[in-house]
């Protein structure tokens, strides 16, 4: 019996098995090819609930990205994957990590914090001038909408931890989460040797996105809000596929020269099932929106979820 035989004949025993639950913790349907299924992580699901390819003559998207994977959220099943165990730089992506820490240390939303010189990153250009005073919200918000690397440094000074304490959580966290391969050395993602995979970062950004403060916050296409010091602010989200047709639940992007472009986004379909897909070193910053709405599209139009 060849592999896909073999795999269409596992996926069959899942859909006509009378167990109601199946816990897929063991299964490892990994393939060279897009054709196959894998499961991620650990996930309890109806059985039934397991997605499958309606034509398995189509063999997927070509896209410029180096590593990519898409991930059915509710199983954790792994849908389509290029590359997706190669360990890359992830940017910018970093600061999903450095949101689920935050929270867990967050001194108060309307904590006030004034923006100084350590703070400031040799990056982009700032949303909020050192000597500003703001709350703990708005740099919550502008440090994922805008990316902005200077509000995520003063989050992280904010908890009353120094940048090595906090970046130590960060990787107990990626413990925690069995992402092997996931090591950060700032919380901006400016540090080429924050790295990860596609795989490990699918798992980072199901974590992320089953919290709410996060979501809320990266489904924002803009956030408009008064620094205490009275000047207004309207920063613009990094995420240009929420102006797309995709149903976009939450995403972040993440860039510098070491990683490329890179994106990761929860994308609900027509019916209601939602997928993850992370592109990771596209070749422009258009190419990363590009290639996840053909992945995502060739993913819903092409898997069926009983």
């Amino acid at each position: 019996m060849n592999l896909w035989a073999l795999i269409s004949s596992i996926i069959l025993t899942f859909n006509l098995t009378s167990v109601p639950v199946q816990h897929l913790s063991t299964i490892e349907l990994i393939q060279e090819d897009e054709r196959s299924l894998a499961v991620l992580h650990d996930k309890t699901y109806p059985s039934g609930n397991l997605p499958y390819k309606k034509n398995n003559n189509s063999l997927g998207v070509n896209i410029t990205a180096q590593a990519a994977a898409v991930m059915d959220k509710d199983s954790g099943a792994i849908l389509w994957q290029k590359n997706a165990d190669q360990v890359r730089s992830l940017a910018s992506i970093t600061k999903l990590m450095t949101a689920l820490v935050f929270l867990e240390n967050n001194p108060g939303w309307d904590t006030q914090v004034t923006l100084e010189k350590r703070d400031e990153a040799n990056s982009n250009a700032p949303n909020i001038l050192r000597g500003e005073t703001v709350t703990i919200k708005d740099l919550f918000y502008t440090s994922l909408i805008a990316s902005d690397n200077n509000t995520a440094n003063a989050l992280v000074r904010s908890t009353g931890m120094d940048r090595d304490e906090f970046v130590d959580l960060m990787n107990q966290k990626a413990r925690n989460l069995k992402l092997d391969n996931t090591k950060f050395k700032d919380p901006t993602g400016l540090n080429q040797d924050n790295v990860s995979t596609a795989l490990e970062i699918l798992k980072l950004a199901d974590t992320a996105f089953a919290n709410q403060d996060i979501v809320e916050v990266t489904a924002l296409k803009e956030y408009n809000f008064q620094a205490i010091t009275g000047k207004h602010h309207r920063v613009f989200s990094t995420n240009n596929l929420l102006s797309s047709y995709l149903d976009v639940v939450a995403g972040k992007t993440g860039f510098i020269f070491e990683s490329g472009y890179c994106l990761v986004s929860e994308i609900k379909s027509d019916n209601g099932d939602n997928i993850i897909g992370v592109v990771l070193g596209s070749s422009t910053n258009l190419d990363r929106f590009q290639d996840l709405k053909i992945l995502s599209s060739w993913i819903i139009d092409n898997f069926v979820w009983s």
